[in-house]
């Protein structure tokens, strides 16, 4: 009988029907010319002039056409207006700068050996100084400087010897300092807002090296930083005026530092940097171990304060306010007074900003009981974050947040999100029970409302996920499906944390005998975390490190995403819509299979490809045969580990190989094997192999790396002279260095040194060789001249002898690492035919060798600029 009255309204005549208007967004179309006018700009890099003369003529035109009442060519007068007005913020803020900007002390890009640009900076530091404490293994002399310290400065004047000049811009300091008895603690006396005088090097912000490293410069330059400003020693930082007691940078540390000693006071050692992480936003603290494991079980979006934890804070205060029987008008003011004191004990970013600007215009609608619908609260939110900073448009952190909350107001929009009980693919019984709540028991009550909860969340969780894992796996080359399910699981107890978390920072503040209770029941839950987010991460096919997409994929999956989930043509039949859904839904699908099909069936050149990665003061070469088999010539550099081995991470994805056929260790230096252990733990090597001396020195790490590869079953060979590699029909590698059972006083003269040979053409990679083992090599009859070498020991002049060079006579010299120096030093060595390249000024250097013999070297830079021949 229910039914048959629903059915008969739905099939009353349309005339019957009250017509219901969709509610208006104009803040979407103010967004989106917005936005249109900053993606311009960044295109089209025009002058400014030409955005001030368009924005006047587009004024001008909505004048007349207001005047003479046309309000459609009004409106687009009115929206090209806002198109200019974003290209126009976006152009002050990316190109305009002042004329006594820092960056004028800098000299071109394309000037050759420019000198070294030392200068003396008087400014503010505006920027909490983050502390960075080398780790052990990672010291790999005792001079290395034991700690690393940053801020940004804000200047204020250029101090010369006998002037003061104003000096505006931002720099980014970086300063080494030695952690002895009698060393001057330089950080415990700098906060945010002193006034300080610094004497350093003044340098350009890094850009990448190789092509798939992350692009510090544009980083910073979204924060307005062109500049670096590097010290070597703590004394050449002087406090010329430490910052009020009363200012506002001092008054933002000291509530941030009593916060976060209240935290460190509860919690133990092992989960201070996840509570750091979850509230105050207090990443530095983390290792890369734990933010490893967060990212492969689907749960790093919980360490970064966002829109979920800006949400439960607001709920969190709210709650508060209703318990205590508060006033509507008190407890807005006071959720609003609680969001901004808030914002100002964390780092903000977009997803913050966005969330909070979100929550306030929510609050603020609920004064007068207002609302406003949620799509335009999003666009407003946007619109916000884009006037600060137009270049957050392009920040991959922005674009996920804000694609999330899509993914989220389109999944509670639907039907299937809403009406759960009325799906057929639920039992009947089922459907019945849950309408009817007199046949339910207290028990089967609870299971519904828990089923129901399950189900929304991974209804949104899953469609955030679609929405947003292409995104991920092109920045990040990372694919987490485990987090579909962990995420719907424990969001509860996620929920739990961030209500305990809070507890211990504002009731235990405010009644200080519960702080304990709080703080134990806090540091519980996050262990509990913590082996939940371990335990997941290990579990076989959690995740995946994939290569990146193309981006044309990535937008054409877009275009396909918004055409399924857009609705239909009103005026088609049942059967009609029926089929028209099948199909846009049907496209996506299609689209991911051909994603991971067409570059399988690509063909390829046959061809032998050296890739001499840079990872700064290091070595790790890639080398890739014609059939297809890889090898590894060391993997290590005097960066940190997470550095070196991210780098080739990505080089090795980039060129779609996920595990390499043997890695090859050439001796017991650090900077050649620091990284080797995590790439056999993270499953990117099939065999590990090494000279007989590799285990006979003391260095420390080579009996770990032994251990680890026996760990996860990772098989070790020893090799010397002698033994040959052969890889497919044609790629013949030949040990030429060491003789098995050679032993030196040091590492560096028993450096594994290989022949390549292929197409006619030789490459010879000497490792660290000098020295004895030098002497020894060259005692040897040469096999013709090298077409390739590498330079041994970095471009060391002890190591690149005159006899080297008569004896391997190279076309090509590279230098992995090496001084600024080096290359000029090395052109008085070798022949004046030879051309010599190093990763320090190239960047990454390819060396290809075709079928035919045609050998090519292409370097990522030259002159600091991106090479147009360089291939992926």
């Amino acid at each position: 009988m229910h039914e048959s009255l629903e059915q008969t309204d739905h099939e009353s005549s349309p005339g019957d029907q009250v017509p219901q208007h969709a509610p208006r967004s104009p803040a979407l179309s103010v967004l989106i010319c917005f936005a249109t006018g900053i993606l311009l700009d960044a295109w089209l890099n025009l002058a400014i002039s030409i955005w001030l003369l368009t924005a006047v003529s587009v004024l001008c035109g909505w004048l007349f056409s207001f005047w003479r009442h046309r309000r459609f060519v009004a409106t687009l007068m009115l929206l090209a207006l806002v198109v200019c007005l974003g290209a126009l913020r976006h152009h002050e803020f990316w190109f305009c700068r002042s004329p006594e900007d820092v960056t004028r002390l800098l000299s071109p890009e394309s000037q050759q050996q420019a000198p070294k640009c030392i200068v003396r900076l008087a400014g503010q530091i505006t920027s909490r100084p983050d502390i960075h404490d080398i780790k052990e293994n990672e010291l790999l002399n005792p001079e290395q400087p034991q700690r690393r310290i940053q801020f940004t400065l804000a200047c204020q004047n250029l101090i010369t010897k006998d002037s003061k000049s104003p000096m505006t811009g931002k720099v980014r300091v970086f300063i080494t300092e030695n952690l002895k008895p009698s060393g001057s603690e330089l950080t415990s006396s700098l906060r945010a807002g002193d006034l300080v005088e610094v004497i350093g090097e003044l340098k350009p912000c890094e850009k990448p090296d190789n092509p798939e490293d992350y692009d510090f410069s544009v980083y910073y330059r979204k924060q307005k930083i062109d500049a670096r400003l590097s010290v070597k020693i703590p004394e050449a930082v002087t406090v010329l005026q430490e910052s009020n007691d009363y200012s506002w940078n001092r008054l933002r540390t000291s509530a941030r530092g009593w916060f976060r000693a209240r935290i460190v006071e509860q919690t133990t050692e092992s989960t201070q940097p996840v509570a750091l992480a979850l509230l105050l936003g207090e990443r530095t603290e983390l290792s890369s171990q734990v933010r490893q494991e967060f990212s492969q079980s689907g749960l790093i979006h919980f360490l970064a304060i966002s829109g979920l934890h800006i949400g439960f804070f607001s709920a969190f205060v709210w709650g508060i306010c209703h318990i205590l029987n508060l006033p509507r008008s008190v407890t807005v003011t006071f959720l609003v007074m609680a969001i901004l004191f808030y914002l100002s004990i964390i780092e903000i970013r977009p997803p913050i900003l966005r969330a909070a600007s979100f929550c306030v215009l929510v609050t603020l609608g609920l004064v007068n009981w207002r609302t406003i619908t949620t799509l335009n609260l999003v666009c407003l939110s946007a619109l916000i974050i884009l006037l600060i900073n137009p270049t957050d448009l392009f920040d991959v952190g922005t674009q996920l947040s804000f694609l999330a909350v899509t993914a989220i107001l389109w999944t509670v929009n639907q039907d299937f999100y809403k009406n759960l009980y009325q799906q057929t693919w639920l039992p009947l019984r089922w459907r019945l029970k849950a309408n009817d709540p007199l046949l339910q028991t207290p028990l089967q009550r609870l299971c519904f409302q828990y089923f129901r909860m399950l189900y929304s969340v991974f209804l949104v969780t899953f469609f955030i996920w679609i929405t947003t894992a292409p995104l991920v796996l092109y920045h990040f080359h990372l694919l987490s499906p485990i987090g579909l399910l962990v995420n719907t699981l424990i969001f509860p107890f996620l929920f739990l944390i961030l209500l305990l978390g809070y507890l211990l920072m504002f009731v235990g503040a405010l009644l200080p005998f519960t702080a304990g209770l709080f703080g134990y029941c806090f540091d519980q839950s996050l262990q509990l975390l913590l082996w939940i987010v371990k335990w997941t991460s290990n579990l076989p096919w959690s995740h995946f490190e994939l290569p990146a997409p193309a981006l044309w994929w990535i937008l054409v999956y877009y275009v396909l995403l918004l055409f399924s989930v857009l609705p239909g043509l009103a005026k088609q039949n049942r059967i009609s819509r029926i089929s028209v859904k099948k199909l846009r839904l049907s496209l996506l699908p299609v689209w991911i299979l051909a994603g991971l099909l067409v570059p399988l069936l690509i063909p390829q050149e046959p061809s032998l490809r050296c890739t001499f990665i840079a990872v700064n003061h290091g070595v790790s070469i890639l080398i890739e045969a014609p059939g297809g088999e890889t090898i590894l010539y060391d993997a290590g550099s005097m960066s940190p580990v997470e550095q070196t081995y991210t780098k080739i991470k990505n080089t090795l994805l980039s060129r779609r190989i996920r595990r390499v056929d043997l890695l090859l260790i050439s001796h017991a230096d650090r900077d050649h094997f620091n990284s080797a252990e995590e790439l056999i733990a993270n499953g990117y090597v099939r065999e590990l192999a090494f000279p007989q001396s590799f285990l006979s020195r003391s260095q420390r790490g080579t009996i770990e790396l032994c251990d680890s590869a026996m760990d996860y079953h990772v098989p070790i060979q020893l090799i010397s002279k002698g033994d040959h590699f052969t890889l497919g029909k044609e790629t013949e590698i030949e040990v030429l260095h060491p003789e098995f059972g050679d032993r030196y006083q040091e590492d560096n003269p028993s450096s594994l040194t290989l022949k390549i040979s292929y197409g006619g053409r030789q490459i010879l990679l000497t490792g660290d060789l000098e020295g004895a083992g030098l002497k020894q090599l060259l005692s040897e009859t040469a096999t013709g001249h090298f077409d390739v070498l590498l330079s041994p020991h970095h471009g060391s002049q002890s190591a690149n002898t005159r006899d080297l060079s008569e004896w391997a006579r190279p076309a090509y010299v590279i230098v992995s690492g090496g001084r600024e120096k080096t290359i000029s030093e090395l052109k008085k060595i070798y022949s004046e035919t030879a051309q010599i390249y190093a990763t320090r000024q190239h960047g990454a250097i390819v060396c290809q060798i075709d079928e035919t013999g045609n050998l090519t070297v292409n370097p990522f830079k030259i002159d600091g600029q991106r090479t147009d021949t360089w291939e992926q």
